[in-house]
């Protein structure tokens, strides 16, 4: 039995100084090379780094565009958008949409039959020529999507002199992470207006805010199960952003500002307003 430790012993041993000398794919010279898991982490500390400066992708207005017949228009989309689209509509014929950085250059986006709609979507940023072919009248939103904060000032009707905070609350956590303020204001033509100021949620797409009944749920069963109202779609996930409320909303049955994530069906983050 003792030879049989001793042996073990001596396995194990070269077993040991085996991977020593091996894992660093080459041996002692390998192993003062980069750790590939500083790497990981290096990656991992800047996609953090950029996940708490940089919101959800979301479609902003640059343009809306009309006319009747062929037309050239610039458009400017920023240096950092991730790209951009235009969405059209025409009456008649056909239509042709393309991009034209110089008046003797084209580049074609898309087209199709008229009367109809379409969309194209492309990368180039800067000063850029829209030219559109076409025979009859014709409607063209260019938007462009980008992940920087949105910061809203607050809507003059808030800072009339009869506008007033009725109610407000802090933003905390429910499924997801969650800070900020949420004001809801009085104004003076009896409408009332939802501000979001300094808001800060985890980044997701097909983010919603309800007005909801409940007044501090803490889970998602008791958000669903609370009264609520879907009323707009979450313009960012980082950044102060207004909301004008439907008519005839009453503040007293708005004792909670949900956001609801709809694929995955959870409650990210609310604020109980007081």
């Amino acid at each position: 039995m003792r030879a049989v430790r001793r042996r073990g012993v001596r396995t194990l041993a070269a077993v040991f100084v085996a991977a020593a000398v091996t894992a660093g794919c080459g041996g002692e010279e390998a192993s003062k090379g980069p750790d590939p898991f500083t790497a990981v982490e290096q990656n991992e500390q800047a996609k953090s780094a950029r996940d708490r400066t940089q919101a959800a992708p979301r479609w902003e207005r640059v343009a809306t565009l009309r006319g009747s017949g062929d037309s050239r228009e610039t458009i400017r989309i920023d240096s950092d958008a991730v790209q951009w689209r235009v969405r059209w509509t025409c009456s008649k014929g056909r239509f042709e949409v393309g991009q034209s950085p110089a008046p003797d250059e084209g580049n074609p986006l898309g087209g199709g039959s008229c009367p109809g709609q379409g969309e194209a979507t492309t990368i180039d940023t800067g000063d850029l020529g829209l030219s559109v072919r076409t025979k009859g009248r014709w409607r063209a939103v260019v938007e462009q999507q980008v992940t920087d904060p949105i910061a809203e000032p607050p809507l003059p009707a808030m800072r009339a002199k009869d506008a007033e905070v009725v109610a407000r609350g802090r933003f905390y956590p429910l499924e997801r992470r969650g800070r900020g303020t949420a004001l809801l204001y009085e104004l003076a033509n009896g409408r009332f207006a939802l501000r979001l100021e300094g808001f800060r949620t985890s980044n997701n797409t097909d983010l919603f805010v309800w007005l909801s009944e409940a007044a501090r749920p803490q889970t998602t069963k008791q958000a669903l199960r609370a009264d609520h109202e879907e009323f707009a779609v979450l313009k960012a996930t980082i950044g102060s952003q207004n909301y004008l409320l439907p008519e005839g909303t009453d503040p007293e049955s708005v004792r909670s500002i949900v956001i609801w994530c709809e694929p995955i069906r959870i409650a990210y983050t609310a604020a109980a307003l007081r």
